[in-house]
């Protein structure tokens, strides 16, 4: 059975070399499953960065929406997972279903954070059921000011639903901050 070891903090704050440290601790067998897509030149030089501080040996696998299967597929065969990241998840969901953000419909939010947070339930029962644990890094993004605009907000609140569920289900749960990781559960 396998763990989820989640990794959360702010932008910047050293996240995702820290999971990728616990992740190589893993053992030698990783696969590495990316959210992100390349949406301009900023993300692509970020993505670039991203690839060549991780070990060339680890297989990456693109999921900007159902890393759920990677998972599934990968646990049974791999020593360890790492997930980056929940919060560009919860992004790609949001993004790719369209809604007039200048009235936005509830039902319309609901529909797609009800379609996020299935995904969540899916990952969660993947690292479950894998041989593999799984490494999940996220962002803290409710730290902050309440959003203007009912966008940002949508996405800060479903976000931080995200982050709940994981953690709970979380054997460990790290806070970054400055770079100094903090655990914070288990």
């Amino acid at each position: 059975m396998g763990r989820i070891l989640l990794v959360t903090g702010g932008a910047r704050s050293g996240k995702s070399g820290f999971a990728e440290q616990l992740a190589a601790g893993l053992g030698d067998s990783i696969a590495y499953i990316a959210t992100a897509r390349v949406l301009d030149e900023e993300m692509a030089d970020r993505i670039a960065r991203h690839r060549q501080q991780r070990p060339a040996a680890w297989r990456t696998h693109e999921a900007p929406e159902r890393p759920s299967a990677v998972i599934a597929r990968e646990g049974r065969r791999c020593d360890g997972l790492l997930l980056d990241c929940l919060t560009v998840l919860t992004t790609n969901w949001i993004l790719a279903r369209p809604v007039d953000w200048e009235r936005p419909a509830m039902a319309r939010l609901r529909e797609i954070e009800a379609g996020v947070m299935t995904e969540i339930e899916a990952i969660v029962t993947a690292a479950a059921d894998s041989r593999a644990d799984l490494v999940a890094v996220t962002n803290e993004v409710g730290c902050g000011i309440v959003p203007g605009s009912p966008m940002a907000r949508f996405f800060r609140d479903c976000a931080g639903r995200v982050n709940q569920r994981v953690a709970a289900a979380a054997a460990e749960v790290y806070l970054v901050v400055s770079g100094i990781p903090v655990r914070i559960k288990g």
